[in-house]
């Protein structure tokens, strides 16, 4: 069920909280996943949440669906030019924008408009909000976790040797679009883009991708990264690291597979990424930095005799170990050489992954829930490198 009003209520008076702190009167969301965050709908207008938690919904389109939101008037806005105005009926000066999500164009024009108002960034206390889930979102994250698992077993038996990438991941994705997923994975970065995930085989998994991905894949002219019309083959491994939806909610798996027999270095390999997992899980308890577990990370990759192709290889490397989940694929924090405490209720996905070149991909990820008590694994399907019958 979708967030209900005591859930988006519990939103904006963390928001509210926040902006008081801050010195701030009211935050103006016009990213529209933060609208559908703290109000529960997708518009094309704005949200203006108050200090003392009074939201407004300033809707430019559209008015015609359904959904209605259960926390925020909604009021019809065609014209920005009377956004100004409306400020200052409700006795506002000092505004916090998302210079985060804003187009830079779109955020000059609010500069000119809103001469009369001190102007601050409000996407630091957003991203900190949204990296803390309630147990309503830890209940869709756990669903999407055994939607991604189901999913997946229902589609292993239809993978064979001689499918194109392409024709394997659309078996895949058949799957979980019966399941609900609307084949759109979120994603925070700038310019970057991604349908379901990546299911990549043998060694041109590890051809990189221009986003700052853990892997590329060859993909297709005009989207060079995923699946490709390369054919699944035998003796090579298959890496399938595929999002999980519900009700928005994302998480994010990886498993290897193969046909045949792998190199025992394949298996060495992956004996050692799980060694690897297995240590650094233990570290996602409250307090902890992400930074510690990125650098445990790496320490245990050259203690292991993995440095050289952990991560990536020569200069593709990517700079982290695993990443905020949720609304979107990769939220705050980053488990990165960024000295961010991780809290209680925070989601994090670690991805410990060797890109061996001739070889393909090695590797594995899971999404975690940290608790008080230590990190409760969300993503269910076995972990193991796993042979497949054909």
């Amino acid at each position: 069920m979708p967030a209900d009003k005591e859930e988006l209520r519990a939103r904006i008076k963390k928001l509210a909280t926040a902006l008081v702190q801050t010195g701030l009167d009211a935050a103006l969301i016009r990213f529209p996943l933060h609208i559908f965050y703290f109000a529960g709908v997708f518009v094309d207008g704005h949200l203006v949440i108050t200090e003392r938690a009074e939201a407004f919904l300033l809707v430019y389109r559209t008015l015609g669906r359904p959904e209605k939101s259960p926390v925020a008037e909604e009021i019809p806005f065609r014209s920005l030019r009377k956004l100004p105005a409306f400020l200052k009926d409700l006795g506002l000066h000092n505004l916090g924008l998302e210079e985060e999500r804003l187009p830079h164009a779109l955020f000059k024009r609010y500069q000119q408009l809103l001469t009369d108002f001190s102007l601050a960034d409000v996407s630091p206390l957003v991203r900190q909000i949204r990296s803390v889930k309630s147990p309503y979102e830890i209940s869709c994250l756990k669903q999407a976790a055994r939607l991604l698992a189901e999913a997946l077993a229902a589609f292993l038996p239809r993978l064979k040797p001689g499918l194109s990438e392409l024709e394997a991941a659309g078996l895949l994705e058949a799957e979980l679009r019966k399941r609900g997923h609307p084949a759109l994975t979120r994603t925070s970065g700038f310019g970057q883009e991604l349908a379901y995930g990546h299911l990549l085989a043998g060694k041109e998994a590890t051809v990189p991708a221009y986003t700052t991905t853990g892997q590329g894949g060859l993909g297709v002219w005009g989207f060079p990264q995923g699946p490709s019309e390369k054919k699944i083959g035998l003796n090579e491994p298959i890496l399938i690291d595929y999002a999980g939806w519900f009700e928005g909610y994302l998480v994010d798996q990886s498993r290897v597979f193969y046909f045949g027999q792998l190199p025992p270095r394949a298996h060495e390999i992956y004996e050692k990424i799980d060694f690897i997992l297995q240590e650094i899980e233990k570290m996602l308890q409250p307090g902890t930095s992400g930074a510690e577990i990125y650098q445990k990370a790496l320490s245990l990759a050259a203690d292991n005799g993995l440095s050289p192709f952990f991560m990536a290889h020569g200069p593709e490397k990517v700079p982290f170990i695993g990443h905020g989940v949720g609304l979107e694929i990769d939220e705050w924090p980053p488990i990165a050489q960024v000295d961010v405490a991780l809290q209680e209720g925070m989601v994090i996905a670690l991805e410990p992954k060797c890109h061996v070149p001739g070889l393909g991909v090695i590797g594995v990820e899971d999404t975690y829930l940290i608790t008080s008590s230590g990190p409760e694994r969300l993503t269910v399907f076995p972990r193991g490198l796993q042979r497949l019958n054909f």
